[in-house]
């Protein structure tokens, strides 16, 4: 006989609806997840396969951007399989995204979502790409944080080790028969190593690179420039030549590598320095708590950047939403988010009415947003598309 619980969830589900129980760690989760639509306790039973991925917004305009249907995409440290979601929407049917992830702690959480979203053109490999194939590393992951796991650098003394194969791309590549259109690296500043035995594939076929950085150490963007490749940081769109070119403070940023012979082929072909817009006072903004800016704006790519007073401790969100959908979310903590999060980029395919919102989730102290400035980065054209990626 059906509990009470289980007939109402049966009743709601004549009307596509669930019953559900949510702490903040599943907020959190949702949003990070791009669940955006589920706050609350009765929420719209959206297919896992048709919610969209908000979570680093530069990434996934980039990916948007140089990613055609048919491709073959290297992700290469897939974590959870988000980007390994953007980068299989945007494929499509015919095409091919290898997802590389050396944490056995994330495996079944990735094979999961990649499962429940339908990622059947996705391929998961388990190993720690690296400069050979066939060696062992020590992967590193600090207590409670898998996305920090590491087999580089420093880390705590409690930190689980693990014994992790290691894989070169180049041999994957050659002996899959598979050369890579575009690749993301997001492997916790072990770029350098892995590029190492990616470079016969990057010297013969220059594929589009997509790259998380750290500023301090960038031996990555040495060997890539080397080979040929221009370099523009994700938020800002600023040319990165330096570590000196990064934003000041910055310890982590994602960066599009492009070789200068296939620059015409893509978006960033006729891309100019980014210009200012328009700027607003933190209290201009001000509405019930939260801060939030309307406004009508022409076809083009932008990006919104903010100075922000906040304690360190506190959970910070900045969003962009247009065409009655969020486009990109921001949701970390404000040590993070001040340093490395402060840029918002969007495009807008036409002339449209553009809202973006910041607020404080939770935590210490009060939260100010001193200066809001929006830049339009002139020249970028991406593609058309056949309806819209999410």
């Amino acid at each position: 006989m059906k509990t009470a619980s289980a007939l109402v969830q049966s009743a709601l589900k004549v009307f596509n609806l669930r019953l559900v129980r949510r702490n903040r760690f599943d907020n959190l989760c949702s949003v990070l997840d791009g669940r955006i639509a589920g706050a609350g306790w009765l929420v719209r039973d959206t297919p896992a396969w048709h919610e969209p991925v908000c979570g680093e917004p530069g990434v996934n305009l980039a990916l948007r951007d140089l990613i055609r249907p048919g491709d073959t995409c290297f992700d290469v440290g897939a974590f959870d399989g988000a980007l390994a979601q953007v980068m299989s929407r945007a494929v499509g049917p015919r095409g091919t995204v290898c997802a590389f992830e050396a944490n056995p702690g994330m495996l079944a959480k990735l094979t999961n979502n990649c499962t429940a979203n339908a990622l059947n053109n996705v391929h998961l490999v388990h190993a720690a790409v690296w400069h050979t194939t066939g060696e062992w590393v020590t992967l590193l992951v600090p207590p409670g944080v898998p996305a920090a796991a590491t087999v580089t650098g420093r880390v705590p003394a409690d930190t689980t080790e693990r014994a992790i194969p290691t894989l070169a791309l180049d041999d994957y590549a050659a002996r899959y028969g598979l050369v890579p259109n575009v690749g993301t690296m997001d492997i916790e500043g072990a770029a350098a190593d892995a590029l190492a035995g990616f470079r016969n594939t990057l010297a013969r076929h220059k594929p589009h690179l997509v790259l998380e950085q750290r500023t301090h150490e960038i031996r990555a963007l040495d060997l890539v420039r080397e080979l040929g490749y221009e370099v523009f940081d994700c938020g800002s769109y600023e040319d990165v030549r330096r570590a000196s070119d990064f934003p000041a403070g910055s310890s982590v940023r994602n960066v599009v590598c492009i070789h200068r012979d296939r620059l015409g082929e893509t978006a960033y072909a006729n891309r100019r320095p980014r210009r200012v817009v328009r700027e607003f006072a933190g209290s201009e903004l001000l509405r019930a708590g939260a801060y939030e800016l309307v406004l009508r704006l022409p076809a083009g790519r932008y990006v919104a950047e903010i100075d922000v007073t906040a304690d360190a401790d506190s959970t910070l969100a900045y969003e962009v939403s247009h065409d009655r959908a969020l486009r990109g979310k921001w949701y970390v903590v404000a040590w993070w988010f001040l340093a490395n999060a402060r840029d918002l980029p969007f495009h807008l395919p036409r002339e449209t009415t553009v809202t973006l919102k910041f607020e404080k989730i939770e935590g210490p102290g009060a939260v100010r947003l001193e200066k809001l400035r929006l830049f339009a980065v002139d020249g970028v054209a991406p593609t058309p598309g056949l309806g819209e990626v999410v």
